[in-house]
């Protein structure tokens, strides 16, 4: 019996993957590289510290690297602080998660800050039973370690609880915290790899929803 549903933040419930996306276009433009947002800002995503200089390295000189990056935040976090688009279907699954007395949670690598304005200000930080953020674990994601702090923070076991995720390394984390997993692709689309990780893969939230009703309530 399903008792909790876990989200992912950035690139699930909140649309930032597709400004901080432009807003490497943006950068880039303003150091003569086209198309930065489409060739490098996916290899990014999900990267941390050594393996994300492994592909800065790779893609921008010594020279630029530094002052690219500093261009790309300060437009990317401009852009956030006006508006922070919300993806379709969320308050939809929430509304039916909770007309289900299913408990939900989030589970995120961006740090408690930023997560809590940005929740707070499309007013969905209060739906949430429990919030865990990338500053509050050791290990990020593909690591298990945030899913399996939820389960034990939640009481729920495995076996009743369900990740919404759309990234590569989130879906990994949750199949190795043994917890079943819908993949709503975001920016990069999945591979067989993720196909096999999940039990469906659904375009939207709304379909995730239609998914959980169908078979997990």
């Amino acid at each position: 019996m399903l008792e909790l549903v876990v989200f992912d933040v950035d690139g699930l419930m909140l649309d930032t993957e597709s400004v901080w996306k432009k807003a490497f276009d943006k950068a880039g433009d303003k150091y003569g590289i086209q198309n930065m947002g489409s060739t490098l800002f996916p290899k990014l995503i999900g990267k941390s510290g050594r393996d994300e200089k492994e592909v800065l390295d790779r893609y921008l000189s010594s020279d630029i690297q530094e002052l690219v990056i500093q261009e790309w935040e300060r437009i990317g976090y401009g852009m956030l602080e006006k508006e922070v688009p919300v993806k379709p279907g969320l308050i939809e699954i929430l509304d039916f998660l909770d007309a289900h007395h299913i408990k939900k949670a989030v589970a995120t690598t961006t740090r408690r800050e930023l997560t809590e304005d940005r929740l707070k200000r499309v007013g969905v930080y209060d739906r949430f039973d429990y919030v865990l953020c990338g500053d509050e674990v050791i290990n990020r994601k593909p690591d298990p370690e945030i899913y399996l702090s939820v389960l034990k923070k939640m009481n729920t076991d495995a076996r009743n609880a369900l990740v919404l995720e759309d990234s590569v390394v989130g879906v990994e984390a949750a199949y190795r915290a043994g917890i079943d997993c819908i993949q709503v692709p975001d920016i990069i689309a999945p591979t067989d790899v993720q196909k096999k990780q999940t039990v469906y893969t659904a375009k939207d939230l709304m379909e995730a929803r239609d998914y959980i009703k169908e078979n997990r309530v």
